[in-house]
């Protein structure tokens, strides 16, 4: 019975579906996280917790049998030898942990350290490319290429898949008191092959400040498209998307353009605080001009992130 309980128990807590309370844009995201930054990932420890560990299940075998055997057999050799499996399967853990598990004296105490190790997470150790926020040296140096940070993130769905080799874009809180960064799919952390939209922003954030400002916004034939809008969780689509040629006018009269996608979504990057107007037009302007909605006012605050829904006929090039 044992055995079942311990090969049942571990992989459901890695399917349970991740339920975050906020989810952000990119913009929100930079304002509220304490540390950005590019790193490869060089170790991941527990090596039984990686994701990616081809091992896992064979350890996991290894566990459950001589669970069984030890609560079969209640001899002191029984349970020495499920602790030896225990310390075999965990040999990367903190010393602390290795010291909880070495010092376990019984079958049920073993097992409620195995998912105290499971609560705790994966320490993640990478090497740091570029950072965009936040301090990751003591000498305050905030552009330390080469330096290795440690970073944990949670067993199961809540935790960042991370694999070894691979290049991150990680948002990590730090805590002061433990001095512990972590992060969760709860952040926008992710592959850095995947993180194009966040790194454009994070470019200017980066190196000017005076024009990082962020336009974001939606062309969309929904009029009633407020009741769908969640503001706790970012989406990158809004209902009813309309194909449009957005028009960013500055107040001195010059602009700038962008195509809505495929989700009515087009964006701005690179903007000083100020005032602009925000237009969409049809597919194939500016040969054929043909106002859809617009223009709508939008005031811009250093490094500042805005978002402005345009409302558009669904003949304007509805998707």
């Amino acid at each position: 019975m044992r055995r079942a309980a311990l090969l049942w128990l571990l992989f459901p807590l890695a399917a349970f579906a991740c339920k975050c309370q906020l989810t952000l844009s990119v913009c929100n995201e930079v304002a509220s996280t304490d540390i950005i930054f590019v790193g490869a990932v060089e170790a991941i420890e527990p090596s039984f917790l990686d994701s990616w560990n081809a091992g896992q299940r064979a350890a996991l075998d290894l566990l459950n049998r001589e669970s069984a055997r030890a609560q079969a057999d209640r001899s002191p050799a029984a349970f020495a030898r499920l602790r030896d499996a225990y310390l075999k399967v965990f040999p990367d853990l903190p010393e602390d942990h290795k010291k909880r598990l070495a010092g376990a004296t019984s079958p049920d105490q073993l097992a409620e350290l195995f998912y105290w190790i499971l609560d705790h997470g994966k320490r993640v150790r990478l090497r740091v490319k570029t950072v965009f926020r936040g301090d990751l040296d003591d000498d305050n140096d905030d552009d330390t290429p080469g330096k290795t940070v440690e970073v944990w993130t949670a067993f199961g769905d809540c935790g960042i898949d991370f694999q070894t080799g691979e290049t991150y874009l990680v948002y990590a809180d730090d805590d002061e008191e433990s001095n512990i960064m972590t992060t969760s799919t709860c952040t926008r952390t992710r592959r850095l092959t995947d993180a194009g939209d966040d790194l454009a922003y994070l470019y200017f954030y980066k190196d000017y400040a005076d024009n990082a400002g962020r336009l974001e916004g939606f062309v969309t034939a929904d009029l009633l498209f407020l009741r769908d809008l969640d503001p706790a969780h970012y989406t990158g689509r809004i209902g009813a998307p309309v194909a449009a040629v957005v028009e960013l006018k500055w107040g001195d009269g010059s602009s700038r353009y962008a195509q809505s996608d495929g989700q009515g979504r087009f964006l701005f990057d690179g903007l000083p605080a100020g005032d602009f107007t925000v237009s969409a037009y049809a597919p194939g302007y500016p040969a054929e001009t043909r106002l859809l909605a617009g223009p709508k006012a939008v005031r811009m605050e250093k490094r500042a992130c805005a978002t402005q829904v345009l409302v558009a006929p669904p003949t304007g090039g509805h998707l």
